[in-house]
């Protein structure tokens, strides 16, 4: 009897010899969890990470079912940090060489008119255009007039330099770095098409109407452009204006340049003492073309007339003094034209070399390797 009833007890005990489950064992004070509310938790993340292993392999699938279209990708990608970069630095170091033509350019317009200031100031000691001075000086006392300066300036403009002429070279010299922007840009396009050529690297610009590699930069490059030249006038239109500047723009542009530069001589002469230039570049002979009121080149005779009437029976310090002055005026002319920190032409050729390059950069990339980065 005892036998029997042990074995009853551990059969009760241990289910799994008649194939039951084994029983949870809770302690004291605790609560069953439904079995069904843990399916309902794990069964929707089962999902998501099936969903997201689908995704992947069908990433991993179109990549493996069109390697002709990764490898012409990376392609570009390698050809535009290789050769792409290349052309842009050899355009870049091209332009930055453009502007020290332009210094040269300009350097040399001035030393043509210092070489006719000994000239002048010998005119001015001379017996007969003293007499016409003095003579022209009495009827200004007498009527209010300039004839005085008159005398002066024409003959500034017809020995050193008119203020026709000094309007004429400076656009020259705008519009000559104007040209060799363009010419390096086209040369660049030039080289980079053959060596796309060579490499059989297709553009990526979608434009139908981009036959080639120039086409399609011009497009890209372009809205670039006009985008970020808007530093000045002067900027804007030699890094949008297509490699020249001409007609009114260049008129204004250059007036605008040549008026501020003439302010700027003007305060510093009279900081400076100067009575010559001072009255040339604050009155010159009641305009010029430049700017009505204010004279530039020819503006320099008129000062030296008032500023020099007492040394007119000294002939050999007068002469000295107008040679020492003009020579003065036109150095100063020279570096503000050119080395001004805000509108000289300097710093403006420099800001456009540097957007050009930016530019170029970003629309050379987008056609060759197809995207921004």
């Amino acid at each position: 009897m005892v036998a029997m009833k042990t074995q009853t007890v551990n059969q009760a005990a241990n289910p799994v010899t008649d194939g039951g489950e084994l029983p949870v064992v809770v302690p004291a004070g605790k609560r069953v969890v439904a079995q069904g509310n843990s399916a309902s938790i794990v069964k929707p993340v089962l999902l998501l990470t099936a969903g997201l292993m689908m995704i992947a392999a069908a990433g991993w699938l179109a990549t493996k079912s069109n390697p002709e279209k990764q490898r012409v990708k990376r392609q570009r990608q390698e050809f535009f940090a290789a050769q792409g970069v290349e052309a842009l630095n050899l355009e870049e170091r091209r332009n930055r060489e453009a502007i020290d033509h332009a210094q040269q350019h300009l350097a040399a317009s001035f030393s043509r008119y210092h070489e006719g200031v000994p000239r002048y100031a010998a005119e001015l000691a001379s017996l007969g255009t003293r007499y016409k001075i003095a003579k022209a000086m009495l009827t200004d006392w007498w009527s209010n007039s300039n004839d005085a300066r008159k005398v002066g300036t024409d003959k500034f403009a017809e020995l050193v330099v008119s203020d026709e002429q000094l309007q004429h070279e400076v656009t020259a010299v705008i519009a000559q770095f104007a040209s060799d922007l363009e010419a390096n840009r086209n040369q660049m396009l030039s080289e980079l098409q053959e060596k796309v050529s060579t490499a059989a690297v297709p553009c990526a610009a979608p434009d139908p109407g981009a036959t080639n590699l120039a086409g399609a930069f011009i497009l890209e490059a372009q809205p670039l452009l006009h985008n970020q030249a808007l530093q000045s006038a002067l900027v804007g239109a030699l890094a949008t204006g297509g490699g020249y500047i001409a007609g009114e723009a260049a008129t204004q542009i250059v007036t605008q340049l040549l008026a501020a530069m003439a302010a700027r001589i003007a305060a510093g002469a009279v900081a400076e003492g100067s009575a010559v230039a001072a009255g040339a570049l604050l009155g010159g002979e009641g305009g010029t073309i430049i700017t009505p009121g204010v004279g530039t080149a020819v503006g320099v005779a008129a000062g030296i007339v008032l500023g020099f009437a007492v040394d007119w029976w000294a002939a050999r310090n007068f002469e000295e003094k107008v040679t020492r002055e003009c020579n003065g005026m036109l150095n100063d002319m020279q570096v503000n034209l050119w080395s001004d920190p805000d509108r000289g032409l300097a710093i403006s050729f420099g800001q456009v070399v540097t957007i050009t390059r930016q530019c170029h950069e970003t629309a050379l990339r987008k056609v060759i390797a197809g995207g921004d980065k």
